[in-house]
C-alpha cells in the first residue's frame, strides 16, 4: 500500500453558520463570503499537485470542492462517509437553542462518528492508494478524521479545534 498525502479542508462559509445553524446532514448554503472561500482555496492550490478531489456530498462541501475543481479539471467524487455529523431532532435548531450536556439519541455519537472517520480513511487507502487528495468536508466531522491520523482516542475529538472555513491541514498516511 503506496502512501497518501491528504489535504484536508472545510467548507466555505454558510448562511447557516452566520445564523449558528446546526446544520448537521442538511446541505447548507454558500454565503457570498463562503464562495470567496471557496476561490480563496482554489488560489491557495493553484500551484499543488493534485491527483483527487474528495468532498461531502453535502451542497456546501460539494460547491466548495468545485471551485478547485473547475480550475484543476478535475471532477470531485463525492461521498457520504466525509459527511457533517448527524445532529438528530436538534438539525436545523438554532445552537443557542441546544443542550450540550444531554444529547439525546437521534444525534449521532463521537463513538460513531470515530468510527465513520475510521471507515472514510480506509475508503481513501482502498481507492485513492499513492494519490495526493484533497478532501473538503466539515468542522466537525474534520476533528474524527484528525483524530483517527493522529491515533487519538475518540474523545479528543472534543478537544480539537474546529477548522476555520477552507484552512487546510496536511497529512501523509498510512
Amino acid at each position: 500500500m503506496k502512501q497518501i498525502e491528504l489535504i484536508l479542508s472545510r467548507h466555505g462559509e454558510t448562511e447557516e453558520n452566520k445564523l449558528h445553524i446546526m446544520q448537521g446532514q442538511l446541505p447548507g448554503h454558500l454565503s457570498e463570503l463562503g464562495k470567496q472561500q471557496a476561490e480563496w482555496l482554489a488560489d491557495k492550490l493553484e500551484n499543488e499537485k493534485l491527483d483527487v478531489i474528495v468532498c461531502s456530498d453535502l451542497a456546501r462541501s460539494y460547491d466548495t470542492a468545485m471551485a478547485v475543481a473547475r480550475r484543476k479539471n478535475i471532477q470531485p467524487v463525492k461521498t457520504p462517509l466525509l459527511r457533517e455529523m448527524d445532529w438528530g431532532i436538534y438539525t436545523g435548531k438554532v445552537a443557542d437553542e441546544m443542550d450540550f450536556t444531554t444529547l439525546p439519541e437521534s444525534v449521532e455519537t463521537i463513538e460513531a462518528m470515530y468510527k465513520r472517520a475510521e471507515d472514510f480513511i480506509t475508503f481513501l487507502l482502498r481507492e485513492f492508494s499513492g494519490k495526493r487528495i484533497l478532501a473538503i468536508g466539515h468542522g466537525g466531522f474534520n476533528r474524527a478524521i484528525i483524530a483517527q491520523l493522529e491515533h487519538r482516542p475518540a474523545e479528543d475529538i472534543l478537544r480539537l479545534p474546529i477548522m476555520k472555513n477552507t484552512a487546510c491541514l496536511y497529512f501523509t498516511f498510512p
